[in-house]
């Protein structure tokens, strides 16, 4: 009887002080980020997308290509730097692998791109703490590319919706997506 009450009780405590962990676990709570937080989210999120969709395009565009070797040079010393102000790791590093690996395809890379960007972004859920987030929602987001043809380029311009989830880190004072991924909506891949 005695060995069955102290099992009891030993369950009891251990029982309260995971309840104790739980409720003082930095976890974000379903949308519990500030007004100034969320709008401030949603920027980061919106710059960082569109910085993500143009950081290899070369300006002016090049089509039908080949990209000279200066331009690629340009492009991937400035890609840490834009993609920098909206990412921070480890996504910032998968950003710059993936644009420095557009910028130096051999078979075109950047050439034909003429444009990207994001048309919009609705943010569902909003969770934070003092130096973490969580954002779940939509990004619609475009392209502007052509493929070279003997007449000149032929243009098209997908625009795909996005399910989306990031993880933000405040550094700072600013917020910067650490991490996030995405599958196309419903309807909406290519």
């Amino acid at each position: 009887m005695l060995t069955l009450h102290l099992a009891m009780l030993r369950t009891s405590v251990i029982l309260a002080a995971l309840l104790l962990s739980a409720s003082c676990s930095s976890a974000p709570v379903s949308d519990s980020a500030t007004p100034q937080d969320r709008r401030s989210i949603l920027e980061v999120i919106r710059g960082g997308m569109a910085a993500e969709h143009t950081a290899f395009i070369p300006i002016p565009p090049v089509c039908p290509g080949p990209v000279p070797a200066t331009v690629r040079e340009q492009l991937v010393t400035q890609a840490p730097i834009r993609l920098g102000a909206y990412f921070t790791s480890p996504q910032l590093e998968k950003e710059i692998a993936i644009a420095i690996e557009v910028v130096t395809n051999p078979k075109g890379g950047p050439a034909c791109v003429y444009g990207g960007g994001v048309d919009w972004v609705r943010l569902d859920s909003v969770s934070s703490t003092r130096n973490s987030a969580e954002a779940i929602g939509q990004v619609r987001a475009w392209s502007r590319i052509a493929q070279w043809h003997v007449s000149g380029p032929k243009m098209a311009e997908p625009h795909n919706t996005l399910d989306v989830t990031f993880n933000l880190l405040r550094i700072g004072g600013h917020w910067l997506i650490s991490r996030y991924d995405w599958r196309f909506a419903p309807g909406s891949e290519p």
